[in-house]
């Protein structure tokens, strides 16, 4: 290619995929035009206990299905482990710098994920490291601002008084950018919710195939179907 590959990086637990999810990246491949974006489902996520997460190759097998009608989405098993199971704590710092060696120094690499994640980001593992790693597009909720963006930021990462774009902080090595726009009007716990009360208006909230696979699995009707794992899990 005659530029550098632009690749977006998208994690989470998928817990199910769902039309947000997409929206968030189709909005991120136009704005920043992407070559294509990962979606990434999470082994177990520092962040939550991991009880009650459908196992990982259920989760990965919705991601495949989402991703398999979008020329420019690729599912990715980059947290599944060597066993393929997901069991392992993955931190975002070590997966990005993993995609970062696959891929050469050459690309560009952009973070996918919402405002209230970003704003925990001083809590993460390695953040200074992984924003030398990448890029940072947020999706920013009503109201989230560039001024409470920068709050989270530690000096050390922030070039002085040089300002950036519209919508966008430069770091000393990378950026964050603010992706206005989207509808956060469904979430992953609200699809399981719905599903378990036996109501239908979920159906809409996930791509069809999703929704079938959710049909035939009973993925959050049975007991069977989720994982009893005691370990944890993102970023």
């Amino acid at each position: 290619m005659s530029r550098a590959l632009k690749v977006g990086l998208f994690g989470g637990t998928f817990d199910p995929i769902h039309t947000g999810h997409l929206a968030l990246a189709r909005a991120a491949q136009r704005r920043f035009k992407l070559d294509c974006v990962y979606f990434i489902p999470s082994g177990l996520p520092p962040h939550k206990s991991g009880r009650g997460m459908s196992p990982y190759l259920h989760r990965y097998a919705m991601v495949a299905l989402a991703c398999g009608q979008e020329s420019r989405f690729v599912s990715s098993m980059l947290e599944a482990g060597n066993d393929l199971t997901g069991r392992k704590r993955v931190y975002s710092v070590d997966t990005v710098a993993k995609v970062r060696r696959q891929l050469g120094r050459e690309a560009k690499l952009y973070f996918l994920l919402g405002a209230d994640q970003f704003l925990t980001l001083p809590e993460w593992k390695g953040f200074s490291k992984l924003a030398g790693l990448c890029e940072f597009i947020v999706a920013a909720r009503p109201g989230f601002t560039l001024a409470e963006a920068r709050k989270v930021l530690p000096a050390s990462l922030l070039p002085g008084t040089k300002a950036g774009p519209k919508d966008s902080i430069l770091l000393r090595q990378g950026a964050v950018h603010l992706l206005r726009g989207l509808k956060a009007d469904v979430s992953s716990s609200e699809i399981r919710q719905l599903v378990r009360q036996g109501r239908k208006s979920w159906e809409k909230k996930v791509p069809a195939a999703v929704g079938m696979y959710i049909e035939c699995t009973a993925l959050y009707r049975s007991g069977q179907a989720r994982s009893r794992r005691k370990g944890a899990g993102q970023k």
